[in-house]
């Protein structure tokens, strides 16, 4: 299968050994895309997005290309360069940021993209975009960001929409809302988060987010809860819960979201059930959190990854 991922990939800093700061790189989209390729290598994963042509910017493309990730749609941007922000946690693993990205490439990545790029995507299986993405690219070009959407949805790519909704990003609530309300219509798969509807909307329950979103036809809706059940509704309607184990040992809560979005879609491609997909999600998630940084060292991920394949297939086995 092959998979498309947008959004902005920055360089990352982040509190080592000795008061030492680690430097690397992510962004929700590419971690998603990361952790896709990691877990299912079988399918081809691209990034959409833009950098510039400083050496930074090179050391992101390489980095995506050492992940197994097809750069083919990372334009270069002249004079704009890579977004940088730094993560700080608390005591219980949860994170803040500081970031420095006003000048980053990827606002203007429709401007990279010309209409041979656009027909190649065409090709994709499915796509993933975020409210990240959608906060950050110039207004100027939020028109031509929406007809490529529109073009890979009449090309019958499935769009995934997570919103991920980060409020400094934005003006107010009623552009993200606006903005959001495009998407839903878009969208064939969503990936909400009940904080995210709380915020946007003052909803607060499942029960809620459900009659909210009714007003919308999606095949695959997966809403996630903090460390509650998971809900997932599937394309005939039929709604379930997949219960989640907690994590006792969390570190640093950077990409847990981005980790389950990436595993799941990768397992639906790879025509695991919902139930079966939420699993490796959470696990993928839980996983993620008891490590510093967004994108985890690959040879422990890696190891995870072939455990957790194993266990699951047993799991799977009739009795």
């Amino acid at each position: 299968m092959r998979v498309g991922f947008i959004g902005e990939c920055m360089s990352e800093l982040r509190e080592a050994e000795n008061g030492l700061l680690s430097q690397g790189f992510a962004g929700d989209t590419y971690n998603s895309a990361v952790y896709m390729k990691r877990t299912f290598p079988q399918h081809d994963v691209y990034y959409i997005s833009a950098v510039g042509k400083d050496a930074l910017s090179d050391e992101m493309v390489m980095h995506a290309v050492n992940e197994g990730i097809n750069p083919r749609f990372i334009g270069r941007h002249e004079d704009k360069h890579l977004g940088l922000y730094r993560i700080y946690t608390d005591d219980t693993g949860e994170r803040s940021f500081v970031y420095w990205r006003s000048d980053s490439a990827a606002k203007s990545m429709m401007q990279t993209l010309d209409s041979n790029d656009i027909a190649a995507m065409t090709a994709f299986d499915m796509v993933l975009f975020s409210g990240i993405s959608l906060a950050i690219i110039n207004e100027e070009d939020l028109s031509t960001y929406f007809s490529l959407l529109t073009r890979l949805k009449s090309a019958g790519v499935k769009l995934v929409f997570d919103i991920n909704h980060r409020p400094s990003l934005w003006k107010s609530k009623d552009d993200a809302k606006r903005l959001y309300a495009k998407a839903y219509e878009l969208a064939d798969i969503i990936l909400p988060g009940i904080e995210d509807f709380n915020f946007l909307y003052g909803i607060d329950t499942i029960d809620e987010t459900l009659k909210f979103l009714s007003d919308y036809t999606f095949d695959e809706v997966i809403i996630k809860n903090g460390s509650d059940a998971v809900t997932v509704i599937n394309q005939q309607g039929d709604i379930s819960q997949v219960p989640l184990t907690p994590v006792k040992n969390v570190v640093d809560t950077t990409s847990a979201g981005d980790a389950f979005n990436g595993v799941y879609l990768g397992a639906r491609l790879d025509d695991s059930s919902q139930k079966e997909a939420v699993e490796k999600a959470s696990k993928s998630a839980g996983f993620v959190i008891q490590h510093k940084g967004a994108i985890v060292d690959a040879t422990a991920y890696s190891l995870f990854s072939k455990n957790l394949t194993l266990s699951l297939i047993h799991i799977s086995e009739p009795t």
